[in-house]
């Protein structure tokens, strides 16, 4: 008797490394939020926020967070006043939320490629 079993793309990554799928947010997004990347085709890719290691479900947390912020500091605003990424109301108010879930500040430099 033979037993047959399946992983799943988590599984996979481990075993294999890279993934032909894209990663949940574009590159600018993560860098517009201070994460750097590193973008390997067989690896897997790499991520930090201000220097250090993070891995890629924490990236995708520290962005859906400031897309929360912003989403909440521009309720209502239109055009010219909605506050951008680097604009120091939005780093204010994300620095609030980094702090009470990481314990982190974030010194509001954009990320790049590394």
């Amino acid at each position: 008797m033979s037993v047959t079993a399946e992983m799943n793309l988590n599984e996979m990554g481990t075993v294999c490394g890279g993934t032909f799928t894209p990663n949940t947010y574009s590159k600018e997004m993560y860098h517009a939020v201070g994460i750097s990347t590193s973008y390997h085709f067989i690896d897997n890719d790499e991520f930090r926020f201000m220097g250090q290691p993070i891995s890629y479900d924490k990236a995708n947390e520290i962005v859906q967070m400031a897309r929360m912020v912003k989403d909440v500091i521009n309720a209502g605003s239109r055009g010219n006043d909605v506050v951008g990424y680097s604009e120091n109301a939005f780093k204010r108010g994300f620095n609030s939320q980094l702090k009470l879930k990481y314990g982190i500040t974030w010194d509001g430099s954009a990320g790049y490629d590394f």
